[in-house]
């Protein structure tokens, strides 16, 4: 479980997971060490969110795993507060994604095809604003893919310094300090074609 604030592995925070792993079971599993094979991690989570992180121990694994996620077989299932109400009739978002190097990602015409499924869990309003918690499924696996999803469609997710305005930003940390964005749910399959669900509360 990654928690708010680290990052997965690329050494742009001082809080690395792949850091905390390496001296957990550094000893155990050698993909660990091993950096082309991205320390046995099989995808990212933007820094300031948090969920779950599915890892390979063995080399064998994250192969197979890599070519479970290419294939789309691995479901990342979020949960999201965002701005605004989303309307209810809306259930998927498909607008294509670009970004470079580490500069925000940019939902619109042009980049890679990106696909983004949701459902509204339910609407309120407080802090004389309103809100939508909605679930989230991602059928592509962009850079920020969701929080620039949501700005695209004019409902960004809660306290995202990145994608939203710094007037916004700083009211939203009055009721949430962290980006309110956690993955809750993974699915995979084993080396015998076994699927596995893992869930977190929020």
């Amino acid at each position: 479980l990654k928690p708010p604030g680290w990052e997965t592995l690329d050494q742009h925070v001082e809080l690395q997971l792949a850091s905390f792993m390496y001296a957990y079971c550094g000893n155990l599993w050698p993909i660990v060490h091993d950096l082309e094979h991205r320390g046995g991690f099989i995808h990212r989570l933007d820094v300031p969110c948090s969920g779950l992180i599915l890892m390979a121990k063995s080399f064998e694994g994250y192969y197979d795993m890599q070519t479970q996620l290419r294939a789309g077989e691995i479901l990342r299932d979020y949960s999201v507060l965002c701005h605004g109400w989303v309307l209810r009739s809306r259930v998927d978002i498909t607008a294509q994604t670009f970004w470079r190097q580490d500069t925000p990602t940019v939902a619109g015409h042009l980049g890679k095809p990106s696909q983004t499924k949701l459902k509204v869990i339910a609407l309120s309003f407080g802090a004389q604003r309103g809100f939508s918690q909605i679930a989230i499924r991602i059928v592509t696996g962009r850079q920020h893919q969701i929080r620039s999803h949501a700005s695209h469609i004019g409902h960004p997710t809660v306290s995202d310094g990145k994608y939203t305005a710094d007037d916004t930003f700083e009211g939203d940390q009055t009721i949430c300090k962290r980006n309110f964005l956690h993955r809750y749910r993974l699915t995979f399959k084993d080396h015998a074609g076994i699927e596995h669900e893992i869930r977190q509360s929020t």
